[in-house]
């Protein structure tokens, strides 16, 4: 059972030192929820290796020029002399043009080294600070069919902090799949927090080049745009060994520009064990909030870690993995 503080001060500190947690996780990038009635998901079984690295390009050799030995030239003005002159200028050697590389080279360099599973299911536990309590979980429910995708997640709290003050955050996009990975058409999202409900809502209309956002405002769409939510699953279809990374992300109310440093890899610790991981920061500047995120090396370049860093340089909050489920049927 149970026991809650007696006395009306420590009701109440307890009461703000959850509601100081719940706004952590409320900073989180996208976390997720599936319907109860969903069948399961079969575990991966295959591991992936790390990111190959691209061998530089070999610089294409000209062919050298034959050379050409000249005979003794037959008596001036002879007809002879007249067509060895004209052959050997119909003859000139010609030096061939630089090998290109085979076709099915130039697909590879365009094809992602890991595609995305049909369906995917990503349970996180959301924590408070670097580590700190556990405040919630977070599943991510990806489906793609017939180049649609729907990528829908919900955030809530769990535990003693749910009692306390409950919070629930549904995001959904949807949007095509195509070689270039995943291109939204659509997100929205619906907060509830207590009494209060919020909602929101961008459309991506790539025709038009235009981002509209419910409230009634639009912006310019840029080339490969993405929301807060499908571009955690668009990393792993970009050139993750060009050192930085840069995308355009909506979170339904603005488009922001983002650039994240491609680290080294590294060892994290999860529910899982130890996984290997690649790390991608954002580049920010004072006073700016920050996100980490790292890449799972062995499942397919998916989301295993979010860290959420506050204008003060602090970790707010992070999710860490605690069960991978995919498919490709």
């Amino acid at each position: 059972m149970i026991r809650f503080p007696q006395t009306a001060t420590a009701r109440i500190s307890l009461a703000v030192a959850l509601s100081l947690l719940l706004h952590a996780v409320a900073m989180f990038a996208p976390l997720i929820e599936l319907p109860k009635t969903e069948v399961p998901l079969p575990p991966l079984t295959a591991k992936l290796e790390p990111l190959p690295k691209i061998a530089a390009q070999p610089t294409p050799q000209k062919k050298p020029q034959p050379k050409r030995t000249k005979a003794a030239p037959p008596p001036a003005n002879s007809p002879a002399q007249e067509a060895a002159s004209a052959k050997t200028e119909e003859e000139e050697p010609q030096i061939d043009a630089e090998p290109q590389p085979p076709a099915d080279e130039i697909q590879q360099e365009t094809r992602p080294v890991h595609p995305l599973p049909r369906r995917a299911q990503l349970t996180f536990a959301a924590y408070q600070g670097e580590g700190g309590l556990q405040l919630g979980e977070a599943v991510h429910r990806l489906d793609i069919e017939q180049g649609q995708y729907v990528l829908e997640t919900v955030t809530q709290t769990t535990g003693l902090a749910s009692i306390v003050k409950s919070y629930l955050l549904t995001q959904t996009s949807r949007g095509q799949v195509d070689a270039q990975g995943l291109q939204p058409i659509n997100y929205s999202e619906e907060k509830k927090l207590s009494n209060n409900k919020q909602s929101l809502s961008a459309e991506f209309d790539w025709t038009g080049c235009k981002l509209h956002f419910s409230h009634g405002g639009e912006t310019a769409l840029p080339e490969h745009g993405q929301d807060i939510l499908s571009f955690l699953y668009q990393l792993s279809q970009q050139p993750l060994n060009k050192g930085v990374v840069p995308m355009y992300i909506s979170n339904g109310k603005k488009l922001e520009y983002y650039e994240l440093a491609v680290g080294e890899e590294e060892l994290i610790q999860s529910h899982l064990g130890k996984l290997r991981a690649l790390p991608l920061r954002k580049i920010h500047g004072p006073g700016e909030e920050g996100l980490d995120i790292w890449l799972g090396l062995e499942y397919r370049l998916l989301p295993i870690k979010v860290r959420q860093i506050d204008r003060n340089g602090e970790v707010a909050g992070e999710m860490v993995i605690s069960e991978i489920l995919v498919s490709d049927e």
